[in-house]
């Protein structure tokens, strides 16, 4: 199995991970953090101390806690796509 960097994260599978909003274009969703339990092509939802929250992709950046225990940031327009064919995908890093 692939390890997951920065570098391939896009192409892997999200759900599990821990993220938090850094920042946002709606201002009352930064600081909201928990593991993320399901993904449609525009939003994420992650669920926090048994609250579910379905956040935005566009507007919204990221901090997602590798399994390593390092983490990436990433502004989610980059994530914008159904998860299946977003994790086929190649391309260059677009994290920080």
């Amino acid at each position: 199995m692939i390890q997951i960097l920065p570098e391939n994260l896009s192409r892997h599978e999200l759900i599990g991970l821990e993220a938090q909003i850094v920042a946002a274009s709606n201002p009352s969703l930064i600081g909201i953090s928990g593991h993320i339990v399901d993904e449609t092509m525009k939003t994420f939802q992650i669920e926090n101390h048994g609250q579910t929250q379905m956040v935005p992709k566009s507007g919204t950046t990221f901090e997602v806690k590798l399994p390593d225990g390092t983490y990436a940031v990433v502004e989610g327009k980059h994530l914008i796509s159904r998860p299946s064919r977003r994790t086929q995908k190649a391309g260059g890093s677009i994290w920080h």
